[in-house]
């Protein structure tokens, strides 16, 4: 951390301590030791970290430590910018808190996506939004499309990832526009400067974006290799007598909502199409059938389930 409490009981950071003097956590007041030396940046840490109350300061690298400096730089001056401000209500200390509205998390280790949801609640529940930013290095691209992990796109904000370069520093948004199945997105990169942060606005994303048949010959395979007699992609295309190499027009498209979802494109339309085609059509099961993705500011589910219904009936109508 690079806030401590000195034996006065005045703030100060960690440019500013003595090896000479005694330094306090400002959460639990339990001692802290001020290091400085080879290392890249000079900072304060717990005897133990176990001593800090609830473990509220995450053991930071050093690599986490610059970003959130340099960051916190960036914006000092451009808006009212706190470093590791606690928020006693909900016992969480964002790395950097601007306004009091915003809260910047630089996440560059993986972690659970409940606790992802866990901590963007806790912030919401003051009024205050925020922002995840990841390590550039772990987004992995291939031939134009995206493949972020489960955890990635649990931080997405405003249909957007956003990442640094942790060697030039660098920060990128990257808006997340429609999912095409076997976990590959398109999307579109920008590089952004820190203060853009403080104004981030969203993205108008078209409402429909249609599959190659390749793309959909791949989504087929990618079921076929889970060799279940259960899969119900396989079942409906059965039961329906449709030719896998050649599937309705309607079918062959994916949607903006769908990014809430876990279910592959094809998957949950056929299920709206057996239904439909055998008069079986029942919303519990819908909802049932429907796994959504754990992302913070999600819309609720009752309302993704009306748009894939209503997009749906758009695609049938528009072929």
């Amino acid at each position: 951390m690079f806030i401590a409490i000195d034996e006065t009981g005045h703030q100060i950071t960690a440019y500013e301590a003595r090896k000479s003097r005694k330094y306090f956590c400002p959460v639990c007041d339990a001692p802290v030791t001020f290091k400085a030396g080879n290392i890249k940046l000079p900072h304060f840490s717990h005897h133990r970290i176990i001593d800090c109350t609830r473990y509220l300061y995450k053991k930071e690298s050093l690599r986490h430590l610059e970003a959130k400096h340099d960051l916190y730089l960036q914006l000092n001056g451009r808006a009212r910018v706190s470093m590791e401000y606690y928020l006693p209500e909900i016992e969480q200390i964002p790395d950097l808190l601007v306004d009091e509205k915003l809260a910047v998390e630089i996440q560059l280790s993986k972690i659970s996506q409940d606790l992802i949801v866990e901590r963007s609640n806790g912030y919401r529940k003051l009024g205050i939004d925020v922002v995840w930013i990841l390590d550039e290095a772990e987004l992995k691209t291939v031939n134009g499309f995206l493949f972020p992990t489960h955890f990635q796109i649990s931080t997405m904000y405003k249909n957007s990832i956003f990442s640094c370069d942790m060697e030039s520093k660098r920060l990128f948004r990257r808006v997340l526009f429609h999912h095409h199945g076997c976990g590959k997105w398109r999307f579109s990169k920008v590089e952004i400067e820190a203060a853009s942060l403080l104004r981030l606005s969203g993205v108008n994303i078209p409402l429909k974006a249609e599959l190659s048949n390749e793309e959909m010959l791949q989504m087929v395979q990618r079921e076929k290799a889970q060799k279940s007699v259960l899969n119900p992609t396989l079942s409906f295309i059965y039961q329906l007598s449709l030719d896998e190499r050649c599937l309705p027009g309607h079918l062959c498209w994916t949607v903006e909502p769908e990014r809430w979802i876990l279910n592959p494109p094809l998957e949950w339309k056929l299920f709206i199409c057996h239904g439909l085609e055998t008069d079986s059509f029942d919303w519990g099961r819908f909802e049932r059938f429907i796994r959504m993705r754990k992302v913070h500011g999600a819309p609720p589910k009752q309302t993704i389930l009306q748009a894939l219904l209503k997009s749906y009936y758009l695609l049938y109508n528009s072929q």
